[in-house]
């Protein structure tokens, strides 16, 4: 696969990231469990100002990690969320974008897309990045080509 690939959904690009320290929360790995979550979740921040929201999907242990990257402002983590690591590591990114909250109804669609794809890393979540209202990421982690 090249580095970018069109598609209906949006563009497929192979990405790195780095290991990332975060705070999160688990969630069983349903939709009525995850929608209930994210609200409380984000309101035990100060503010969402710089934050990177993140789901972690956990299949095989039916786990939603919700995170976020933490911040210089988290030292003390006052509100005794979880610490966690969002791991590094190549993945496959299709970047989605429309009007919330359509946009969150192609996310399976799009997960689907990049698992047919992908050469699916099994140890690392796959990963939905809000970057910002109406555009996700949805990242499938992909085996390192030796």
């Amino acid at each position: 696969m090249t580095s970018s690939t069109p598609h209906e959904l949006g563009r497929i690009d192979q990405v790195t990231l780095a290991d990332t320290p975060a705070l999160s929360r688990d969630a069983h790995l349903d939709t009525d469990a995850i929608q209930a979550g994210w609200p409380s979740f984000e309101t035990s921040f100060d503010s969402l100002q710089g934050r990177k929201m993140m789901g972690l999907i956990y299949g095989d242990d039916n786990v939603y990690r919700m995170a976020t990257v933490r911040l210089e402002r988290d030292s003390n983590n006052s509100q005794g969320h979880a610490e966690t690591v969002i791991p590094g590591g190549a993945y496959l990114r299709l970047r989605l974008r429309g009007s919330a909250p359509d946009v969150y109804d192609q996310i399976a669609a799009a997960f689907e897309t990049l698992f047919a794809r992908a050469d699916h890393d099994p140890s690392r979540p796959h990963i939905e990045y809000y970057r910002r209202d109406g555009v996700v990421d949805c990242l499938v982690p992909i085996a390192y080509e030796e």
